[in-house]
Protein backbone atom coordinates (compact mmCIF):
# COMPACT_ATOMS: atom_id res chain seq x y z
CA UNK A 1 0.00 0.00 0.00
CA UNK A 2 0.72 4.07 -0.63
CA UNK A 3 1.73 3.98 3.19
CA UNK A 4 3.16 1.07 3.89
CA UNK A 5 5.53 2.10 0.87
CA UNK A 6 6.51 5.67 1.74
CA UNK A 7 7.85 4.46 5.49
CA UNK A 8 10.37 2.01 3.50
CA UNK A 9 11.53 4.81 1.26
CA UNK A 10 11.99 6.98 4.13
CA UNK A 11 13.70 4.23 6.13
CA UNK A 12 15.74 3.71 3.64
CA UNK A 13 16.59 7.44 3.05
CA UNK A 14 17.40 7.55 7.35
CA UNK A 15 19.63 4.47 6.62
CA UNK A 16 21.71 5.80 3.51
CA UNK A 17 22.21 8.83 5.02
CA UNK A 18 24.66 6.94 7.25
CA UNK A 19 25.76 5.06 4.94
CA UNK A 20 27.14 7.77 2.87
CA UNK A 21 28.42 9.57 5.77
CA UNK A 22 30.77 6.57 6.53
CA UNK A 23 31.59 6.18 2.84
CA UNK A 24 32.38 9.75 2.48
CA UNK A 25 34.53 9.82 5.87
CA UNK A 26 36.12 6.92 5.83
CA UNK A 27 36.59 5.53 2.26
CA UNK A 28 36.25 1.83 3.28
CA UNK A 29 36.31 -1.75 0.76
CA UNK A 30 32.92 -2.81 2.67
CA UNK A 31 29.93 -1.69 4.70
CA UNK A 32 28.10 -4.94 6.03
CA UNK A 33 24.54 -4.11 7.15
CA UNK A 34 23.80 -6.53 9.78
CA UNK A 35 21.35 -6.90 12.33
CA UNK A 36 17.70 -7.27 11.86
CA UNK A 37 17.80 -4.99 8.48
CA UNK A 38 20.17 -7.11 6.78
CA UNK A 39 17.58 -10.29 6.33
CA UNK A 40 15.93 -7.77 4.05
CA UNK A 41 18.38 -8.80 1.66
CA UNK A 42 18.10 -7.24 -2.07
CA UNK A 43 14.97 -5.15 -1.27
CA UNK A 44 17.34 -2.95 1.00
CA UNK A 45 20.80 -3.17 -0.51
CA UNK A 46 19.69 -1.89 -4.15
CA UNK A 47 17.83 0.98 -3.13
CA UNK A 48 20.69 1.68 -0.75
CA UNK A 49 23.28 1.50 -3.08
CA UNK A 50 21.84 3.32 -5.50
CA UNK A 51 21.93 6.60 -2.99
CA UNK A 52 25.39 5.89 -1.77
CA UNK A 53 26.64 5.91 -5.91
CA UNK A 54 24.73 8.94 -6.19
CA UNK A 55 26.28 10.77 -3.28
CA UNK A 56 29.34 9.57 -3.10
CA UNK A 57 32.57 11.85 -2.83
CA UNK A 58 34.42 9.11 -4.50
CA UNK A 59 32.93 8.70 -7.82
CA UNK A 60 35.93 8.58 -9.68
CA UNK A 61 38.63 6.62 -7.79
CA UNK A 62 39.49 3.04 -8.30
CA UNK A 63 38.73 1.51 -5.19
CA UNK A 64 34.56 1.85 -4.26
CA UNK A 65 33.15 1.37 -1.48
CA UNK A 66 30.55 -2.54 -1.19
CA UNK A 67 27.75 -2.53 0.50
CA UNK A 68 26.53 -6.15 1.42
CA UNK A 69 24.58 -7.94 4.45
CA UNK A 70 26.55 -9.19 6.95
CA UNK A 71 26.53 -13.09 6.89
CA UNK A 72 26.38 -13.40 10.10
CA UNK A 73 22.56 -11.20 10.48
CA UNK A 74 21.08 -10.64 13.58
CA UNK A 75 22.83 -13.45 15.34
CA UNK A 76 26.62 -11.68 15.06
CA UNK A 77 26.18 -10.70 18.97
CA UNK A 78 25.16 -14.29 20.18
CA UNK A 79 28.07 -15.25 18.43
CA UNK A 80 30.57 -13.48 19.66
CA UNK A 81 29.50 -13.46 23.62
CA UNK A 82 29.53 -17.38 23.06
CA UNK A 83 33.90 -16.89 21.59
CA UNK A 84 34.19 -15.18 25.02
CA UNK A 85 33.58 -18.23 27.09
CA UNK A 86 36.28 -19.94 24.99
Amino acid sequence: DAVGTAVVNQYIEYVACGVIDMVNIFQPDIVCIGGGISHEGETLLAPLREKVVQERYSKFCKRQTEIVAAVLGNDAGIIGAALLGN
